[in-house]
């Protein structure tokens, strides 16, 4: 089978790999799409902000189909169509993962069967060979090229609800790429009273369609007076999709009183600075990460409902084979879509 490999600084290969063994909790998949998790693959390929050990399996957004499980499997049956789809380790080749959804074929693994048979986490670890975030089954209405995004939509909506996203708030949004959009997207669903992007120019019709009822411009000289204007008693929640350290400071004037501010982008984690007197009212800083399996339901609600709409970020008629993986990078440096469609197979349905 073929796999997506860094290994090493800027180093991405297509290469054959063994299939993976299935253990009595996992189940084997074919992979059908991956999305990309635009910053983060990046980050891994260039070995930057986030540096895992070398060589490692990329990607992290696939879904694949159950081809067989396990004999203690009994959360998936073959047929089903599931999400987290991916490579582990394979420690004989000296193989790292970071999620190995850049496949052709894959596992998941049944940790609720595990919970249920009294496993501990470290008995747990020995069957999916390496934590993973559990995986569910995706519905038969969710067609295979909106699903990859079912693990970025879950992620970012567990994050902003957990903030305390509902509906009446004023929410600032920084960051227009995909998990910004995505942001966009959530709080209009949770009917916010007022959605604020800021972001690319290049990105503002985008964000409007996403959810923003204005959208402005990062770079913009006048970007203070025009946030004054919009934000009037200030803003309930800002999250920040980047986490450029200390481009914070720069909104926290705009916050209101008790609001909730949380810095979900990573850019910056490393040296990350925030002021907390450059805001004009006591502020509750979120810092607890997010349960991405939670929102599931809820996330698969608002793809129905329409709020989430996968066009949006990348077209689904045109997807890159896993052999074009390097041109779907480029593409992503080029900023033509927020995130990139990947085919595992030629000619699949």
């Amino acid at each position: 089978m073929k796999a997506a490999i860094v290994r090493a600084a800027n180093q991405l290969s297509i290469e054959d790999i063994p299939l993976p063994a299935v253990n009595d909790y996992a189940a084997f998949c074919r992979i059908l799409y991956g999305a990309t998790c635009t910053a983060t693959d990046q980050h891994i390929i260039s070995h930057t902000v986030i540096q895992t050990p070398y060589p490692t399996l990329l990607g992290h957004e696939s879904i694949g189909k159950v081809l067989e499980i396990g004999k203690k499997v009994r959360h998936y049956k073959v047929g089903d169509r599931v999400t987290n789809a991916g490579m582990p380790p394979i420690p004989a080749l000296g193989l790292h993962s970071f999620g190995g959804g850049y496949a052709e074929y894959g596992l998941v693994f049944d940790h609720a069967a595990m919970r249920a048979d009294g496993l501990s986490e470290q008995e747990m670890l020995r069957f999916t060979v390496g934590p993973r975030v559990p995986s569910a089954v995706i519905p038969e209405d969710i067609p295979d090229t909106v699903a990859p995004l079912l693990i970025t939509w879950r992620e970012t909506h567990s994050y902003i609800q957990r903030m305390g996203l509902k509906e009446g708030l004023r929410v600032l949004v920084i960051g227009s790429g995909g998990n910004g959009l995505s942001f966009m997207a959530h709080a209009r669903a949770a009917a916010a009273q007022q959605i604020i992007a800021v972001g690319s120019a290049n990105r503002a019709d985008l964000a409007r369609s996403c959810g923003a009822d204005d959208a402005f411009d990062y770079r913009d000289d006048a970007l203070a007076d025009r946030l004054r204007t919009a934000a009037r008693t200030g803003f309930h929640l800002l999250v920040d999709a980047i986490g450029t350290a200390g481009q914070m400071d720069r909104y926290l004037p705009f916050a209101a009183a008790d609001a909730v501010v949380g810095i979900y982008g990573i850019e910056g984690r490393r040296n990350m600075t925030l002021n907390p007197f450059a805001a004009p009212h006591s502020f509750r800083f979120y810092h607890d990460g997010y349960k991405e399996i939670e929102a599931h339901e809820a996330v698969i609600r608002s793809i129905r409902a329409g709020f989430l709409k996968a066009d949006l970020f990348y077209p689904m008629d045109k997807p890159y084979l896993l052999d074009d993986l390097q041109a779907a990078f480029a593409m992503l440096r080029r900023k033509e879509h927020p995130k990139a469609l990947i085919q595992m197979h030629s000619g699949q349905p």
